[in-house]
């Protein structure tokens, strides 16, 4: 819409005497015209912004999502070890490995230090060579005249010959002279069979599956290999023994479920593993000597009410576990892990630029650094006056954030950020137990390593055909890895295993010394 009256106006004013009649109607004409002009401009802007404005409001708002959507997706792409669990092998190829690393740096080169003792295998005893091999030569190998021996130089060499060993039992069979009835000495349940894989070749297949995580295919292939094809097991043998192994270790579980109880102090963590192309879970629970592995279809409260472990714990036992929240509905001391609050600190300040997460985190990361130094000087827990600067210093630092919270334009991770915040004040406590009693851990490290292998496993072969082959390695592991931590070579806990006799609980306990309260 075009208007001209003004232009019009001016050239028609400057023909009349402002004096006069006509002067002073076209006066008032200019004045309706343009009252009229304003209105009209008015209502235009008013019908074009109810019209478009919700055109405009639903930019701005694609706009807003869009850029929350960005920041987001280039926070995934920084995600790395230093503020998720995700494992360095999961690092991208464009992306530079990040390990995390808590120690404090020393300044020295890489590779042993001065003075450090040289670690190398020492010679043989004479008694102790049971095989020699001498090398020879003819004549000399500079001009091919005769040699004469005058001496020589002895080099020794530790390694293994896989040979197979086609054993024959023989029982002996008697007739009483007295009562003239025939007996012979008790067949062992291994062999009952005309022939049978032996207990050392089994503990070597189940070593191959559920220590290295060997595919049933690939161990086959190995055991044929260093037998030069005279062990030539089937798949469907190498997946039974697995159920083999499982039946024989019901009492040794049970046995060690109550140990496990009879616990102070217990670290516990969870992780997803594929079970038929399903989502499932594998649960760890222990202490630097006890493993006890489950496994179940779903990661939920059901598999921990199954497992009747936290369910059962006396109330005076302490948890470290990953802020799983489920832990607080019974009565046990909860404690959190400082490791993964210190990854979450990093996420936090990498999508907000927020100062307190960086604050938080050096407060946490010095504290824990300090704690080793007291407790070299054999103290067991902070002095009143550094737990009272500490708290200052959180207090001081969480008000900070919920102000930078607050004040800060928001961010796709505003919820999160909050959600943090309410987390550490909620269960500072949880968090910061162990700075009155250096005796409690400040993270959940032996659960993560303790779960590290089954993660490899699903690497490298994939999946459980069933939640069966599952429960399996769980037992397996259980023995194994219990064995192993109470100084028992896993071998050979296997080969006892595999012949009807296995370490009991009261014998590793027993001869190793009680689990520390």
């Amino acid at each position: 819409m075009t208007f001209t009256f003004k232009k019009d106006y001016q050239e028609l004013t400057e023909k009349y005497d402002k004096k006069s009649e006509d002067y002073k109607l076209l006066k008032y004409e200019y004045q309706l015209l343009e009252k009229k002009y304003n209105k009209a401009i008015n209502d235009f802007d008013a019908k074009a912004q109810k019209k478009y404005q919700p055109l405009l409001n639903k930019k701005d708002k694609i706009i807003e999502e869009q850029s929350k959507e960005i920041s987001r997706l280039k926070a995934l792409l920084n995600i790395d070890g230093t503020n998720s669990s995700l494992p360095t092998s999961q690092t991208p190829i464009n992306k530079k490995k990040v390990v995390p690393n808590t120690r404090i740096k020393t300044g020295n080169t890489k590779g042993g230090q001065p003075g450090h003792k040289k670690h190398k295998l020492e010679k043989f005893a004479e008694n102790e060579v049971n095989d020699n091999v001498e090398h020879t030569l003819d004549v000399c190998p500079c001009c091919g005249g005769n040699l004469e021996e005058v001496g020589e130089i002895c080099k020794d060499e530790l390694t293994y010959l896989f040979l197979p060993v086609k054993r024959r039992h023989h029982f002996i069979e008697y007739r009483c002279t007295k009562c003239n009835k025939e007996s012979h000495q008790a067949i062992p349940t291994r062999l009952k069979e005309e022939n049978q894989y032996g207990s050392e070749i089994q503990s070597v297949v189940l070593s191959l599956a559920n220590e290295g995580n060997v595919p049933m295919n690939k161990i086959r292939r190995l055991i044929r290999g260093f037998s030069n094809g005279e062990i030539d097991m089937s798949e469907g043998y190498i997946s039974k023994l697995q159920k083999k192994a499982s039946d024989k270790l019901e009492s040794f579980k049970k046995d060690l479920y109550k140990k496990l109880l009879q616990l102070k102090l217990l670290y516990w963590d969870d992780t997803v593993i594929m079970i038929n192309t399903n989502r499932a879970c594998l649960r760890f629970y222990g202490n630097e000597n006890i493993a006890y592995y489950t496994a179940h279809l779903k990661k939920d409260e059901e598999g921990i009410k199954e497992d009747q472990v936290l369910t059962t714990l006396a109330d005076d036992v302490k948890v470290m576990h990953d802020h799983n929240k489920i832990n607080y509905k019974y009565s046990y001391q909860n404690l959190e892990c400082n490791t993964h609050l210190i990854r979450d600190l990093e996420k936090c300040k990498n999508n907000t630029s927020h100062e307190w997460c960086g604050k938080f985190k050096e407060l946490v990361q010095k504290t824990i650094h300090d704690s080793k130094e007291f407790i070299s000087q054999k103290q067991i827990k902070f002095p009143e006056n550094y737990i009272k600067d500490f708290d200052e210093q959180y207090e001081n630092i969480l008000l900070e954030a919920i102000e930078e919270n607050k004040t800060k334009p928001e961010t796709h991770y505003d919820k999160k950020e909050k959600a943090l915040i309410r987390r550490i004040l909620e269960y500072k406590e949880n968090y910061f137990l162990w700075l009155y009693d250096f005796t409690l851990p400040t993270n959940n490290n032996l659960s993560e390593r303790s779960l590290r292998g089954v993660k490899s496993k699903m690497k490298i072969a994939g999946q459980f055909q069933n939640i069966s082959y599952a429960q399996y390695y769980a037992d397996i592991k259980t023995y194994i890895e219990t064995c192993y931590r109470n100084n028992i070579n896993p071998t050979d806990a296997l080969i006892r295993l595999m012949e009807d006799n296995p370490y009991t609980v009261a014998e590793i306990f027993g001869e190793i010394g009680d689990v520390a309260p």
